[in-house]
């Protein structure tokens, strides 16, 4: 066998050696591909699902008498310097809580609020002349019918050197009230649903979710209520009625 045909048959050899490489290669290809295709099946189940539901607004209201308040009392004295200014408070407030002890208020019921001390001034030139001092409590009064015998029993301990800076109505146990409130909500939001789900040609499903918001309106009887007090007879307080209202948005899904 001469060179030359030697060489002819190992070209051959080679060409189909490279040929059968390539080959394979081609074949593996798709098979990859395949392996990383996305699920189209499952996108498309979802976004079909989120088309068939419909959210809607209701609101609820319940109402009750507020039966417990927090009143807020406080004393301010002004004197020449500021240590003496400071014992008036202080001999004012011991005054203050002897009354409300008095009147039955616990301890726990009564939260200091705020203590403020600052210097009076002349104009002009601004020449200080003076200091203030002050301290406010809040009280928890358990009963909105005590707040009158409250308020005169500080007048009488403290006199001119009280301040009584607003009260607050509140329901003291809500329960009751949200539970009514929910209800229409809910009532509300379920009468809106059946409309829209009729005026656009279909039928209301299943309920899928549910979330609320919840607001409390009225109970504030008065702010900054009468200023210092001056001596006898205490403030009369009306209850009204205080109203708490429930927001939902209600999900349902929509059967045609």
């Amino acid at each position: 066998m001469s060179a030359q045909t030697r060489l002819l048959i190992v070209c051959g050899v080679l060409i189909a050696a490279l040929a059968a490489s390539v080959t394979a290669l081609v074949v593996s290809r798709p098979h990859a591909a395949e392996l990383s295709a996305p699920p189209v099946q499952t996108l498309t189940l979802a976004a079909s699902t989120n088309g068939n539901t419909i959210t809607v607004v209701g609101v609820g209201n319940g109402s009750a008498i507020p039966d417990r308040a927090a009143l807020m009392f406080g004393v301010t004295t002004t004197r020449s310097n500021v240590r003496d200014a400071v014992s008036a408070t202080s001999t004012d407030m011991t005054h203050l809580m002897s009354a409300l002890h008095g009147q039955g208020v616990q301890d726990k019921d009564i939260a200091t609020t705020s203590i403020y001390l600052q210097t009076q001034t002349n104009c002009c030139p601004q020449v200080v002349n003076g200091y203030s001092a002050s301290e406010s409590v809040q009280v928890t009064v358990n009963h909105v019918g005590n707040i009158t015998s409250l308020t005169e029993a500080a007048v009488d301990a403290v006199g001119n050197d009280l301040q009584i800076n607003g009260v607050n109505l509140y329901i003291a146990d809500q329960s009751s009230v949200l539970k009514a409130a929910r209800s229409a909500a809910m009532a509300d939001a379920n009468t809106k649903a059946q409309d829209y789900a009729r005026l656009s040609g279909h039928h209301m499903g299943g309920l899928i979710g549910v979330s609320e918001v919840i607001s409390t309106t009225g109970g504030f009887a008065c702010d900054q209520c009468g200023g210092k007090g001056s001596g006898g007879g205490g403030f009369q307080v009306s209850p009204g009625t205080q109203t708490v209202t429930v927001t939902v948005a209600v999900t349902y899904e929509l059967a045609t």
